[in-house]
């Protein structure tokens, strides 16, 4: 934490003690406790996450191998994840959208939409990918690289689906 931070944080306390904390200060507490759980909690056991996870912009470098969210997932804009965990299933939808990743997981699950947008690194559709809604490859090596069908193709040889459409803008 920054030394001006501490200040204002102080600074807070002195003049306003007996008064709740503000709740942008609450979110991030909490969100930098969440994202050290997550960086450290052991490869062997399933991480299971209840509801949404907001990581959104976050400096997240690591998440769970064995990661189960009964939700979305956010992972908007952490430029700081490069990789994906081995196992990952999504409830709802997940967000992508910017990440400096090269490759999806083996069997990547989500139940809801899968935005990739703006993931310049990613160039391979992973086998197994299942996507219970829609794909969203826009800004990415893929949109040039494929065609929808042949995107489907390779995703339905493998024992995957894309139920829902795919928008690919260049």
């Amino acid at each position: 934490m920054k030394i001006g931070t501490i200040e204002k944080i102080f600074d807070f306390l002195k003049t306003n003690e007996g008064k709740e904390l503000p709740r942008e200060w609450v979110r991030l507490i909490k969100k930098t406790k969440l994202i050290k759980e997550l960086e450290n909690h052991p490869d062997g056991e399933q991480y299971r996450n209840e509801g949404d996870l907001n990581l959104n912009f976050s400096k997240i470098t690591k998440l769970p191998n064995n990661l189960y969210v009964d939700g979305n997932l956010d992972l908007f804009d952490c430029k700081q994840l490069t990789e994906l965990p081995i196992k990952l299933y999504v409830d709802g939808d997940l967000d992508l959208g910017n990440l400096n990743i090269t490759k999806l997981p083996y069997k990547l699950h989500v139940e809801g939409s899968l935005n990739l947008t703006g993931c310049s690194e990613l160039t391979e559709i992973p086998n197994n990918l299942y996507v219970g809604r829609s794909l969203f490859i826009d800004k990415t090596p893929l949109a040039k690289k494929y065609t929808n069908e042949q995107i489907r193709e390779i995703v339905a040889s493998t024992g995957g689906q894309i139920t829902g459409k795919i928008s690919r803008n260049l």
